[in-house]
């Protein structure tokens, strides 16, 4: 399959960008959940439970010839459930409870120049002085908006800086930049949106599922029906609705660009984190939200490179 390199169409954009902004949901629902009383484990497992189900049964009725996939091409589906949606979504969601939401989505942005850099090397992008400019820019946005810049001047940012909850954070960003690296590789070998999330998902599900039954957290959400229910629209909106809409706007795209324009998520998260949870947005805040905002706009205007 040939790779898009020209800037991306309106369409596969806002595709990128609502994927995004329902990722951003997601620490807001961490946080309910957690309140309820829902662990971990339990809440990784419904939200991937509620995408491999809904994408199993398009298939099913769609297409089951998109199920068949190669032997030698066996390895890259696990890979990248276990490399980049188990990894990123265990240390993401621990970033969540060590620290606010707007600071782990903001350390998750530490993705972009990961992508950038390994889209150069692995397939042949780019690397335009406006791209690192956007990226650049939405990493220090991203940085603004965690309140690390107000903790460091002394100011009150709100946010609680922990070198676990920073360690944690850098381990999401890595996750998720290897998510967009797999899926690019998966996407170029032929396999569809939706073959490369089915089974990918299927395999990250599987090891969440051992681990909830193991801890006992899986039984105790069951108990309570209520929980279990935000639990499983949590999965359609943040599982579901975000992969499949921002894998198949970047297949439409450069990687890099896919990844920065993504950048819209811990502003969501920050957004969200003030108005449901009263987490309070200092001045650095406001500003890195609207550096992150630019950015993507100016991503997205078109131009020769």
């Amino acid at each position: 399959m040939k790779q898009t390199t020209g800037n991306p169409s309106a369409k596969a954009a806002l595709m990128v960008v609502t994927g995004a902004v329902l990722w951003g949901t997601y620490g807001a629902f961490v946080t309910a959940l957690t309140d309820l009383g829902m662990g971990r484990n339990a809440q990784i497992f419904l939200r991937f439970f509620m995408t491999v189900v809904p994408v199993g049964i398009l298939l099913a009725f769609k297409d089951r010839s998109q199920l068949k996939i190669k032997k030698k091409d066996l390895w890259l589906f696990p890979a990248n459930g276990i490399f980049s949606l188990v990894f990123f979504s265990a240390c993401y969601t621990a970033a969540i409870r060590l620290t606010k939401m707007a600071t782990a989505a903001a350390l998750l942005y530490t993705a972009p120049v990961i992508v950038m850099i390994l889209s150069v090397l692995l397939f042949q992008e780019r690397m335009t002085g406006r791209k690192v400019f956007c990226v650049v820019l939405s990493v220090a946005g991203c940085a603004l908006a965690s309140g690390i810049a107000g903790e460091l001047s002394g100011g009150d940012g709100g946010s609680a800086l922990t070198v676990p909850g920073i360690l944690t954070g850098l381990g999401a960003g890595l996750g998720y930049g290897l998510y967009s690296i797999f899926s690019r590789i998966i996407l170029n070998k032929g396999y569809s949106v939706l073959t490369n999330i089915f089974y990918s998902f299927l395999a990250s599900d599987t090891i969440f599922l051992v681990l909830s039954l193991r801890d006992g957290s899986l039984i105790a959400a069951a108990e309570k029906p209520q929980v279990a229910a935000l639990g499983l629209l949590c999965g359609i909106l943040t599982g579901f609705g975000s992969y499949v809409l921002y894998t198949a706007g970047m297949e439409k795209m450069e990687t890099s660009r896919a990844a920065q324009l993504a950048t819209i998520e811990p502003v969501t998260a920050a957004v969200l984190g003030f108005l449901l949870f009263g987490q309070p947005l200092s001045v650095f805040e406001v500003i890195g939200i609207a550096l992150v905002v630019g950015s993507v706009i100016l991503m997205n205007l078109r131009s020769s490179d």
